[in-house]
């Protein structure tokens, strides 16, 4: 069985946008607890992925874009659950009226975000280890 998993690289006044996993998701151990990731999620069956990142960022920080291009993709096999994970990490950008103010993040997933320059400046924190190549990538094509 495959699943994909759809997420959006968005920056907000020139500084990439971060959301904080939190411990327990519904109930439950969340996975990659205490980590920042960016808005994503699985894509439900009949939705493209472009379609999943644009509702995902919606519920998970309320925000509106618009998907640009793909920066990274990386596959894994869960042994555990006999599943191909595929994760594709889309740049993509505000909708016109959209800014940080407008950030409502979806409280059971999230606990907090940054607005970063640069990953540097989490050099302290965990982060989900595709993030380093999705911005590597973004930064080599959007010099």
């Amino acid at each position: 069985m495959n699943r994909l998993i759809a997420h959006g690289l968005i920056k907000i006044n020139g500084k990439y946008l971060l959301i904080k996993r939190t411990k327990e998701k519904r109930e439950k151990a969340n996975l990659l607890p205490d980590y920042w990731d960016i808005p994503g999620g699985m894509v439900e069956l009949g939705e493209l992925p472009r379609e999943a990142v644009v509702r995902e960022t919606k519920e998970e920080v309320n925000l509106d874009i618009e998907v640009k291009d793909i920066l990274h993709e990386d596959s894994n096999y869960d042994k555990e659950k006999d599943i191909v994970f595929t994760r594709l990490v889309y740049w993509c950008e505000l909708l016109d009226s959209e800014d940080a103010s407008n950030i409502v993040l979806q409280e059971d997933e999230h606990s907090e975000y940054r607005l970063v320059n640069d990953l540097e400046e989490m050099k302290n924190e965990k982060i989900v280890d595709y993030l380093i190549d999705t911005i590597r990538n973004l930064n080599k094509k959007y010099k």
